[in-house]
Order: C-alpha cells, then structure tokens, then sequence
C-alpha cells in the first residue's frame, strides 16, 4: 500500500468514526482508562521498588545488625527517616571485627531526638559514630564540608542543614558545638542526623546524656569483600549471635515489598478486569457498526473492492479509536503517578518518586500497545464476519 492509500485510508477511517463520535468516544475512554491503569501501576511498581534498593545502596552496607526487637524501627529509620532509638551492647562488634569476610565494619549510636527537648537544635536526631572506621556518612559529605571533625564539632544530615544552614555555634547537651559540614542529600534517615565523634559523647556526663549507657549502640553495616557469599556471613553472625537483628540489602524494606505485592496484585486484577470490559465494549460497538454498515459493504464489494479491503478499512478504524484512547490514557497515568501519587502513604512515607525516562517511555509504548491489542481483539470477530459475507446477501439484509 501506497502511502496515499494509507492516507486516503486513514482519512475515510476519521470520517467514518465521527458518523459515530460519541460510540467511538466511549470505546476510546475504555482504552484509556486501561492504559492509564497500567502506566500507573507499572511506574508505581518500578518507583518504590527502586526507592527501597536506592535506600539500601545509599548506606554502603551488605548487611546491618540491629537489636532482635528493633528491627522494623531500622527500617523506618532507613527508609522514612523517621527518628529511632533502640540500643543493643556493643561486646558484638567485638566479636564480628576479625571475620574475614568482612572489609569494613562501623556502627551508629542513636541518641534522643533533638525535638525532644534535648539542646537548641529542633528537628534531628543525634548520631554518634567513629569517623576513622565510617563509610556511611564520609561518602555523603559536600565538598565544602571540613574533612576531619575536632573536638566538640558536628556534621549534620541535609534536611538539618536545610532547617539550620551552616550556623556558627549550637548547644548539643549543653555543650557548645559548631557545624563544620554537611552530607547531601541520600533518602534516608541519616538526612536528619546530627553527627557527633565517639570520643566526644564519652566526656559528657551521665546527667547530660540521661538514660544513655555509654556501652551501647543501635546499629551495625557490615561492608564486605567481593566475592562473598552473603547467605553463608548472614549464617556465620547467626553462629555468633543467634538472637541479633539481620538485614541484607536484598531485605532491607521487606514489609514494603510485601505491601507492594499486594497492591499489585489488585491493580493486575482490575486491570484484567479493565480488559475485559474494553474487549466486550470494542466487540459490541463494532458488532452494531458493521450491521449498521452491511448495505454500505455489500455495495463496496459488489464494486470490486476485496475482503481486505474492507478489513483493513475498520481495522484502520479500530486503531484510530485505540491510539486516541491510549494516548489519553498515557497523559493521565504519567499526570498521576508524577503529581497525585504523592498521596499515596506507601509512597510518601520512603520518599518514593517517578521520574520522566526511557523506563517511562517504555512503559507507555507498552501501554499502548496493549490498548491497541484490546481493542482490535475485540473488534477483529464483527469485522471479519462482516467481511466475510456476500456482497447481495448484504444490500439484501440491510
């Protein structure tokens, strides 16, 4: 077919569907509800999922020992940011240091939350870590930021330094400090730290600190050296401590992923059930087009014009109506995911977003290919019975 058939195809399929505009109209809103739902429910899907392994990644850990009982308040911290305490003692980093397998160890304390009423700061949490063996909070900080910490200064996590901005002076427990830097942005909780070294917390008193013991700590990232089998260290710390708290960064976010699941499980769901009503719409519209047509046909063939001809004419019909449908359907499930999602608790509360990409484009591409199929299944069966009856039979039967 020449491309001035195709045109003059397309033309006579446009002039045909607005005969019946408001049908046509119908059967195209199917299609983009459909469409609509599964751009939505694929760029969901994709945003939490990457969200959780971004957050894992971001703390440069294969595995993270938390107390047995804390478990879920580190993953909140992780991947909500929302401020924890928990503490276990830290005779277990002793025994984990001289693993083999193990390339970098290093552990995090957390202190009260400093909107408890702590010091002069508001909003944050205290963080005391080892900067000699960190490889959590190091990589983050900005290039402005001092490289080594002395006595009685700090960094603080972005969402801090937003609140606070570099000021000159702060009291930390009744103790001045000075922010000397600050970590970009990661996701996660550490975004509302205030990081403060080991040896400086210990010169506090007991009265400053209140319930704190100097000997505990809340978590532990385990960095190790490539190759190892994780499974088999996870076994090994397990051998150690049969009680302790694990995560690996495949796990990390589990109770999200679950929810996760379920939810897509009942977007498949009303998905299917989405296609089967645009499959019955499509077929019901064109069954009442086609007896509607039966005359017009017959006279077309009876003129010499072949089945295929008459196929491709409302197929071309079908798809016009599909690509009309499936490309409103891509605008509202890209409007949805990218400026209503946000309302969605799942996604809110780990920050989750969706970011225009080849991921999106492919997503749409195969949205609307899936639009398209639907529509011309249910199409495809009126239009060849039609086809496929004789031209007098046809003028006949008008």
């Amino acid at each position: 077919m020449s491309s001035s058939d195709s045109i003059s195809l397309c033309h006579l399929a446009w002039k045909n569907i607005s005969r019946k505009l408001f049908r046509n109209l119908v059967l195209a809103a199917a299609v983009m509800l459909l469409v609509s739902l599964l751009v939505f429910a694929l760029l969901f899907n994709k945003s939490v999922k990457d969200e959780i392994d971004t957050a894992a990644l971001r703390l440069g850990a294969e595995i993270v020992l938390v107390p047995p009982e804390a478990q879920s308040s580190a993953e909140e911290f992780i991947l909500e940011s929302k401020e924890k305490t928990f503490y276990m003692d830290n005779f277990i980093l002793d025994a984990l240091v001289d693993l083999d397998e193990i390339e970098a160890i290093n552990f995090h304390t957390y202190l009260e939350t400093l909107d408890a009423g702590c010091c002069s700061i508001d909003q944050g949490q205290v963080i005391v870590y080892n900067p000699e063996t960190d490889f959590v909070v190091g990589p983050w900080l900005s290039e402005d930021a001092k490289t080594n910490l002395d006595e009685n200064e700090v960094y603080v996590g972005n969402y801090v330094n937003e609140y606070l901005g570099l000021i000159d002076t702060a009291s930390l427990f009744g103790t001045g400090v000075k922010i000397v830097g600050n970590l970009e942005y990661t996701g996660t909780g550490i975004d509302k730290g205030i990081f403060i070294r080991e040896r400086d917390i210990a010169k506090l008193s007991e009265d400053a600190l209140g319930d704190y013991d100097k000997d505990k700590i809340s978590i532990i990232f385990i960095k190790t050296k490539d190759g190892v089998d994780i499974d088999q260290l996870v076994a090994k710390i397990r051998n150690i401590n049969p009680i302790i708290g694990i995560m690996t960064r495949g796990s990390i976010g589990s109770d999200v992923r679950n929810t996760l699941a379920d939810i897509m499980r009942i977007f498949s769901v009303t998905i299917f059930i989405s296609s089967l009503l645009a499959i019955l719409l499509a077929w019901s519209s064109f069954s009442a087009i086609t007896g509607e047509r039966q005359r017009e046909v017959g006279i077309l063939r009876a003129i010499g014009a072949r089945k295929t001809h008459i196929i491709k004419l409302f197929l071309s019909e079908a798809l016009m109506i599909a690509l009309l449908g499936g490309i409103l359907g891509i605008l509202l499930g890209h409007l949805l995911i990218f400026y209503l999602a946000a309302d969605f608790n799942l996604i809110s509360k780990i920050g989750a977003t969706a970011q225009p990409g080849l991921l999106s484009f492919a997503v749409s591409l195969i949205g609307l290919a899936i639009g398209c199929l639907v529509c011309l299944g249910g199409a495809f069966f009126p239009i060849m019975r039609l086809a496929a009856t004789e031209p007098l039979l046809a003028i006949k039967n008008d």
